[in-house]
């Protein structure tokens, strides 16, 4: 059942993406439809919004109250929802932490970009980021600043949307031709008209990234701000990446968003030629045995 989310078109993490309406039709045997209701009513939780209430979740899942309360019932008494009798609202149990913290201890890729990603960030004064595609968003697997101004305060986790992203583009670019388009088409579905004004853009921006193999997205995130990205393609099968600096315009100028662009590319092509093993390790979780 598609999350009703508002829009993910302003990089803030509250504004996750709806998940695809292809989800909600599925008639796979094998597909549990309370899992995924369950799934879903856990992807309602943001930092923004780490507090939520019954009707508010009905309303986000497009679902009965009734159904929600016994679904959040049967999260919380496994330990992923807990029940604040002060604010009589729901939010997240420490169990979904030690999730969180075996995916982000599982992508040591992460680890191996950051000092190459810092010191590009502290070069060009802007910042680095490493993004894998979840929906209609990318979620930040690294995140790295130099000294400058940061218009869009994103950490480790935050989410911003594929559409108006430069590591948003990147992965669109990554993306075998009718894969990118059934992705595009569910964008615009989701956006209207503030994607058919970008893109224009980004159609442009593609046929440059197959020159370049780097591609530049300007001030579609934040009307000040610029960016170039590189998808990251790995050998075992494993989904693309986006790599990606942005930074003030005045600062990212078309000159330095190319030679940032071939940084990007020398940092990208030394990922991808890091054995599996290398990219995966297996950290003790919080609480786990």
């Amino acid at each position: 059942m598609p999350i009703k989310r508002r829009s993910a078109g302003s990089g803030n993490d509250s504004h996750a993406p709806a998940l695809s309406s292809k989800q909600g039709k599925i008639k796979d045997r094998q597909f549990v439809t309370a899992l995924a209701r369950g799934i879903d009513i856990l992807q309602c939780f943001s930092r923004s919004e780490p507090e939520l209430g019954t009707v508010e979740i009905a309303s986000m899942v497009n679902l009965p109250q009734p159904t929600v309360w016994r679904l959040c019932y049967t999260l919380m008494k496994k330990g992923l929802l807990t029940y604040s009798p002060l604010t009589k609202r729901l939010r997240l149990g420490v169990p979904v932490l030690g999730l969180g913290y075996a995916v982000v201890a599982s992508q040591m890729i992460a680890e191996i970009a950051r000092p190459h990603m810092q010191a590009i960030a502290d070069r060009f004064r802007g910042t680095v980021s490493l993004g894998a595609a979840d929906g209609l968003g990318m979620i930040y697997l690294q995140r790295c600043e130099g000294a400058s101004v940061v218009l869009v305060n994103n950490r480790v986790g935050s989410r911003v949307p594929i559409a108006y992203s430069a590591t948003g583009w990147a992965y669109l670019a990554a993306l075998a031709p009718q894969a990118r388009e059934d992705l595009v088409r569910e964008i615009h579905a989701e956006e209207g008209p503030r994607w058919a004004q970008i893109e224009q853009r980004f159609r442009s921006a593609l046929r440059k990234f197959h020159v370049d193999r780097y591609i530049i997205n300007k001030g579609s995130l934040h009307r000040q701000i610029n960016g170039v990205a590189v998808p990251l393609h790995f050998p075992d099968g494993d989904r693309p990446m986006g790599l990606g600096s942005s930074g003030i315009n005045s600062i990212y100028t078309d000159e330095a968003l190319r030679i940032i662009g071939g940084f990007l590319l020398d940092l990208a092509s030394m990922l991808e030629a890091v054995p599996p093993r290398g990219r995966m390790a297996v950290y003790p979780v919080p609480g786990g045995h």
